[in-house]
């Protein structure tokens, strides 16, 4: 057999090259931690999501098996489940008059499989901030769509945010914020806005999303990055939505003061229609039907 010449050889090394590359970027993606590993030109492409799944997309429909499931997971669960009956109660209530529906929950939890399975046909996608409880989770119900996400927040920086972020122009609804009018405001690499969570998975800020479930971050210790930003964003995207239809949000842990006192700066009394426990639910209108009944950047609470 004829020895390869120079260009064979050449040929070969590229080849194994390439190879080597393809499993170093493998590895990379399924570990939970590439949105920070892979460089930005990488997470872009469709070949490479920000955070891969073991098995499974997470936008299979699920049906009476996944909801089985979840209740065999309920009814042996040592722990107190994060919410209560009469809470759960409140936001099957919207799952079953709207399923199926578009659901952004922030936080994986004990109940994550539950409202993955109680939104068949629809797309439930999660954003935890734990790395460690991000690989629990995951390990236990790889078919969930979940990313691991990064907050740049301090619980013990709460107060200082909620009495200046009117300082920083794309904090506020409006053409400051950088949005298209009507009160919209621009989420996506609105790194100016210290309360924006401006670096989520591309597909966060595609959806029009119809609920959303704020049950996450941690928000008890002083180092924890508190909820702050994931109301901001939340209720930032809610104005934004331009299809017909309410965007439902429900914030737990209301009986602590941080989650209150932004929920009534950020979401709004006039938008709250019920809760229960520890849990609120608002529904924020379309731009169709809200108008520009906004106040003014300047008003004591620019979002109301």
């Amino acid at each position: 057999m004829k020895p390869p010449g120079r260009r064979g050889l050449l040929f070969a090394g590229a080849c194994a090259l390439l190879l080597a590359a393809f499993y170093l970027v493998a590895a990379l993606v399924m570990t939970p931690l590439a949105p920070y590993l892979l460089p930005p030109l990488a997470l872009s492409l469709p070949c490479l999501p920000a955070v891969a799944a073991p098995s499974g997309s997470g936008y299979g429909a699920p049906g009476v098996a996944a909801l089985a499931d979840a209740a065999v997971a309920y009814a042996t669960m040592e722990t107190v489940p994060q919410q209560s009956r009469d809470e759960i109660s409140l936001s099957l209530a919207v799952l079953r008059r709207r399923a199926p529906l578009r659901l952004l929950v922030f936080g994986l939890g004990r109940d994550s499989t539950l409202w993955h399975a109680l939104n068949p046909g629809g797309a439930t996608v999660f954003l935890e901030e734990d790395p460690a409880w991000y690989r629990v989770v995951r390990a236990q119900s790889p078919f969930l769509r979940a990313h691991l996400v990064a907050y740049r927040t301090r619980l013990d920086q709460a107060d200082r945010l909620l009495a200046t972020y009117k300082d920083y122009p794309a904090c506020l609804p409006g053409s400051g914020g950088g949005g298209g009018g009507n009160g919209t405001l621009r989420v996506r690499g609105n790194w100016a806005c210290p309360l924006a969570l401006h670096n989520l998975p591309p597909e966060v800020y595609e959806t029009e999303w119809d609920m959303f479930m704020i049950d996450a971050p941690k928000g008890y210790f002083a180092a924890a990055p508190g909820r702050m930003a994931a109301i901001w964003t939340a209720a930032a995207l809610a104005r934004a939505r331009r299809g017909e239809g309410d965007t439902d949000v429900f914030l737990h842990d209301v009986d602590r003061r941080v989650e209150k006192t932004f929920a009534e700066e950020f979401l709004c009394d006039k938008y709250r229609v019920g809760g229960t426990g520890r849990l609120w639910h608002f529904r924020i209108p379309p731009v169709s039907r809200r108008g520009d009944a906004t106040a003014a950047a300047g008003g004591p609470r620019p979002f109301c």
